[in-house]
């Protein structure tokens, strides 16, 4: 009699036998648990709306600039498992809004009121900035920053900023090129501030002052002043650029030439008693232009057939030197804030976001926006949209200069 006896195979072991089919009991009982579970995840999804979680904000900084701006960063942790996330936001006008994942991947938004939307497609982590005008007000020559913070932040506020009041003491203060940088602690918080000017500084502001205020007397008894107030204009410019010495001098220049422009005006009004006199100089005068007429008119006719005949061989010789002179003037006239954009676009790979210029030189938006734009007027960067945002590069062969 033959003794049965049990030998362990491997998979591979089993014959190939057509008709029989080998399956094991726990892969059925698997399968048997899954349908239903599968099964109820299906007709939620289809009978429930789509929900959202509101995010846990992590961190939030804030850099406030001169013309009231306030560029906010926030952070904020995502559950993975929720398609969509929602962040309060630190005002209502919104403006350069961006979202990022903790990859640097820009995702899909919608702003509502003081809130935003976000489609994090599995994001963990997730990242905001953007600019606001709601945070901070001005009333006469002081400026308030209020915020009602969840968590503790930062702030960065502008150049030669004097802080004269505040709710809350801050976590730490400390000043990095006379910019005050601040951690608070969460909570309502107001800080009233404003800017202490000294030095070259103050002397170039009272100047530009008393500029303005000399146009706008010249302006109210009906004398317009287009020429000063584009050089006030300039001064204005330079201030904000910290071109003291510049904004100074385009100052001074500024009340000079408003004073040319109200006497230039005086002298051009004509009065009641001088009209019999005057129209008798006319006359004569358009006698004298009657007989000169004549003369004017051949010495045309001579003129252009003369010109016609040079204007073909100087044309090009003119094109050449004019190509040449705007090439030099556009070295000798970048200004020196213009010099250093430059010299960081060339260090940073020939390219960068305006946001990022922004925040690395502290300016306003509208600041930076002047600069860059005049760089491309004298044809040394280029402006590109990419990804909603303004990307400045450097024309090819400038940074070899």
């Amino acid at each position: 009699m033959k003794t049965q006896e049990a030998v362990l195979c491997s998979i591979h072991d089993i014959p190939d036998i057509e008709g029989m089919l080998f399956v094991r009991i726990t892969d059925i009982l698997i399968r048997m648990l899954k349908a239903p579970l599968l099964a109820i995840g299906i007709i939620l999804a289809v009978l429930l709306p789509t929900q959202h979680t509101f995010g846990l904000l992590r961190t939030a900084e804030f850099t406030i600039y001169p013309d009231g701006t306030t560029h906010v960063s926030q952070e904020a942790s995502a559950d993975p498992q929720n398609p969509e996330l929602s962040i309060p936001l630190f005002g209502s006008v919104i403006d350069n809004f961006v979202a990022q994942d903790e990859n640097g991947l820009l995702l899909l938004y919608e702003i509502g009121e003081n809130q935003v939307v976000i489609q994090t497609f599995g994001a963990t982590n997730v990242s905001i900035d953007y600019d606001t005008f709601d945070l901070v007000s001005k009333q006469g020559k002081i400026w308030t920053f209020e915020i009602d913070s969840p968590v503790d932040y930062t702030m960065t506020m502008p150049e030669d900023t004097v802080i004269v009041g505040m709710t809350n003491f801050p976590n730490l203060v400390e000043t990095i090129n006379n910019k005050p940088h601040l951690s608070l602690p969460k909570g309502e918080n107001q800080i009233d501030y404003f800017f202490g000017v000294s030095g070259p500084a103050q002397s170039a502001s009272n100047n530009i002052e008393k500029s303005k205020s000399l146009i706008e007397q010249i302006n109210d008894i009906g004398i317009k002043t287009p020429q000063a107030t584009a050089k006030l204009e300039e001064a204005v410019l330079s201030f904000e650029s910290r071109q003291y010495a510049d904004a100074e001098k385009l100052a001074l220049e500024a009340q000079q030439i408003a004073l040319q422009e109200q006497q230039t005006a005086k002298n051009n009004t004509v009065l009641p008693g001088d009209i019999s006199t005057l129209s008798d100089n006319i006359i004569g005068i358009a006698a004298s232009i009657a007989v000169i007429g004549g003369a004017i008119t051949t010495i045309t006719l001579v003129f252009k057939r003369i010109k016609s005949a040079v204007k073909k061989k100087i044309e090009p010789i003119m094109a050449r030197e004019e190509s040449e002179i705007e090439s030099e003037e556009t070295t000798q006239q970048m200004r020196e804030d213009d010099k250093q954009l430059v010299a960081f676009l060339e260090q940073n790979g020939g390219q960068a976001f305006e946001k990022e210029l922004r925040k690395k030189f502290l300016l306003p938006r509208t600041t930076m926006w002047r600069a860059v734009k005049r760089l491309e007027r004298q044809g040394v960067i280029v402006i590109e949209k990419k990804d909603f945002q303004n990307l400045v590069k450097l024309r090819k062969g400038e940074g070899e200069q």
